[in-house]
């Protein structure tokens, strides 16, 4: 099950990142020209991965999400211990509490189906994250209730595992001493067990194989480790287990760059496989720390804590905790060496700044008479800019007044036209007519002079002719009255001109309005009308106002 996990979760990797993972692959990845390690350069990436870690455990939520789904889903036993498997797979270096809690509802299954076999499984897979979570005396109790003889070779060979593994954390946690002694001595006895019984191509063979024989031969197991590291890709618990491995056989031979390389790998291994029970990222931060990288290693050591919190590792987390006070202690020390650095620079500043406060008098005062002179200079300005803005603004009222009276003179003048137009062809029209009533009256024609005063040709054609003077005038003054007489109109009560007129009765109306001639007795005089027919032609026109009540005074308003 363990193994469909590692094929599902590199299948996505490769499809998440494929250059990257060629890059990681490669013989030469992160070595600098002469083959050592580029450490810089692998920080730099861990340093990466730590902001991108949400982004991996995000992805893991999703799948233990659709897990969950698949367990409300499937409709026997033994598919359910299928997911769980999965369950417990993606839990298990993930949150300490939830791979306990499946493991345990797993093996309850069992029970109920009565598979001893998936039982004894589930109980030592429950034993061994109860050894990665710290949880020692729970893990011995539940080994010590396993009948070895009762095992078939793959239990023993889980069994024979999970005893190294707790032998191993128990040396790493326990303060040095007969009881760690002791783990360390089991765990060599365990491991010779494993030996027997595990399968030589088994992963669990080659780690434990790799723990045994590179006291004796690190060069052979640098050379097949990394070998076989290129099997795997970085976010497996495989890659993550080899590369930790390589780095402590690189550490036990000293080659510290080389340790420190593969400690990086696997602490970017781990947060791309969101996985939370680690050690390298702890172990990589004391390293950093060593260096005098502080601010490094504060960042690893608090990815190390939150990774065991969120893991609920007591152990790692101890762990974690015990570097604190070493960091704390050289944050201390530098902040010292700061202060001290700083008071001398204060001290430095100080003496410059009365220096300069001195040169700095003698300045102000020789800049002091400058100042003065500039104030006068400054003022003088001022005046002269004040009268300069009176000035222009006299100008600019000027111009404005003389374009005023320059439009006002030619407004004049086109009605003193219109005026003296008018005039002229009444005179003439007059002069005419008087002509004619002459001849008519020399002829002794009484009957035609009589015809001719009846007819009223005259008076008529005037008052024609004045209307038309009068509707040019206010059309010159008001180019567009028709129009927004008609914007105040409802729409089925606007004003509607025949053909040939520019303005009927209604709008010379509202034209006298607007020219101050609002009387309408005045009005009727002007149009010939009596005053009644004024006042209904108002009162029309004020109800299809869109807004009778204001409607005389928008008028005004164009």
């Amino acid at each position: 099950m363990i193994n469909r996990l590692h094929k599902a979760v590199t299948s996505r990797l490769m499809i998440m990142s494929t250059a990257a993972v060629i890059t990681m692959a490669a013989a030469g990845c992160h070595k600098t020209a002469d083959g050592t390690p580029d450490l810089e350069q692998l920080y730099a990436e861990v340093d990466e991965e730590i902001g991108h870690s949400h982004i991996y455990e995000t992805e893991k939520n999703r799948r233990i999400e659709q897990l969950r789904r698949n367990l409300t889903r499937v409709d026997n036993d033994q598919s359910r211990l299928v997911v769980y498997d999965n369950l417990i797979s993606e839990y298990q270096s993930y949150v300490c509490d939830s791979a306990l809690k499946y493991v345990e509802e797993a093996r309850e299954l069992a029970e109920l189906s009565g598979d001893k076999h998936t039982q004894m499984r589930l109980m030592l897979k429950k034993a061994d994250i109860a050894s990665h979570a710290g949880l020692f005396t729970e893990a011995h109790e539940m080994l010590s209730k396993v009948n070895e003889n009762e095992l078939d070779s793959a239990l023993k060979t889980a069994y024979y595992s999970t005893l190294c593994a707790l032998s191993q954390y128990e040396t790493e946690y326990l303060p040095a001493g007969e009881y760690t002694f002791k783990s360390r001595e089991a765990r060599r006895n365990y491991t010779d067990s494993l030996m027997r019984v595990a399968d030589p191509g088994s992963f669990a063979y080659l780690t434990n194989w790799a723990d045994e024989t590179m006291h004796e031969d690190p060069g052979l197991v640098k050379h097949r480790l990394e070998g076989e590291l290129k099997k795997y890709m970085p976010g497996t618990r495989e890659y993550s287990v080899i590369a930790s491995t390589l780095a402590r056989v690189y550490g036990q031979t000293s080659d510290i760059n080389m340790q420190k390389a593969y400690l990086a790998k696997t602490v970017i291994s781990d947060i791309k496989g969101a996985i939370k029970e680690n050690m390298a990222m702890r172990e990589l931060a004391t390293m950093v720390f060593e260096e005098g990288n502080i601010e490094r290693a504060n960042l690893y050591m608090k990815s190390s804590l939150d990774d065991a919190t969120y893991y609920a590792a007591s152990m790692s987390g101890a762990q974690s905790g015990r570097m604190l006070p070493v960091i704390d202690s050289a944050y201390a020390a530098r902040q010292k060496n700061q202060q001290k650095h700083l008071r001398s620079l204060i001290a430095i500043t100080s003496f410059l700044l009365a220096m300069a406060i001195t040169g700095l008098i003698v300045i102000l005062r020789q800049m002091r008479h400058v100042k003065r002179a500039n104030k006068m200079v400054h003022q003088s300005n001022e005046e002269l800019s004040a009268m300069s803005e009176r000035l222009q603004q006299t100008n600019d009222a000027l111009a404005e007044t003389n374009k005023e009276l320059r439009k006002s003179n030619r407004t004049a003048e086109e009605y003193a036209g219109l005026f003296m137009d008018f005039c002229s062809v009444t005179i003439s029209n007059l002069q005419k007519y008087h002509l004619t009533l002459r001849t008519l009256a020399l002829q002794g024609n009484v009957k035609g002079i009589l015809k001719k005063l009846d007819k009223g040709d005259a008076s008529s054609e005037t008052l024609k002719v004045f209307y038309q003077k009068f509707d040019d005038a206010i059309l010159n003054l008001y180019p567009n009255f028709a129009d927004k007489v008609n914007e105040l109109l409802q729409p089925d009560g606007r004003v509607v001109l025949k053909s040939g007129e520019r303005l009927n009765t209604e709008l010379r109306i509202l034209a006298l309005m607007k020219i101050g001639l609002g009387d309408g007795e005045q009005m009727a005089d002007f149009l010939r009308c009596s005053l009644s027919t004024v006042y209904t032609y108002r009162s029309k026109l004020k109800r299809r106002a869109l807004n009778p009540e204001k409607f005389e005074g928008e008028v005004m308003s164009i």
